[in-house]
């Protein structure tokens, strides 16, 4: 999974609605996460939102889907579902 691992990844509850607000303070991003159907473009100075209720168990990959920039290739996104907080 190079390229697409991090080092710490964001953990959302099953069953749970999350909301996020996603935003940018350099260039435009796109924060991708296929297996969940989402691609919401990071504009600076704009604010999107994207509400999901994560239905499955298990670690999820994403990635920027814009060309941002010469680190364009190394700005992974994880994401796991659980079923509790520790």
């Amino acid at each position: 999974m190079r390229l697409l691992e991090t080092d710490q990844a964001l953990i959302l509850p099953v069953g749970v609605k999350s909301t996020f607000y996603i935003t940018s303070n350099d260039v435009n991003h796109s924060w991708a996460l296929p297996s969940f159907g989402i691609k919401v473009d990071a504009i600076p100075g704009r604010v999107n939102i994207k509400e999901i209720t994560p239905t499955t168990l298990g670690f999820f990959s994403g990635m920027c889907s814009e060309l941002c920039g010469v680190e364009h290739g190394f700005m992974p996104i994880t994401v796991q579902i659980t079923t509790y907080f520790d």
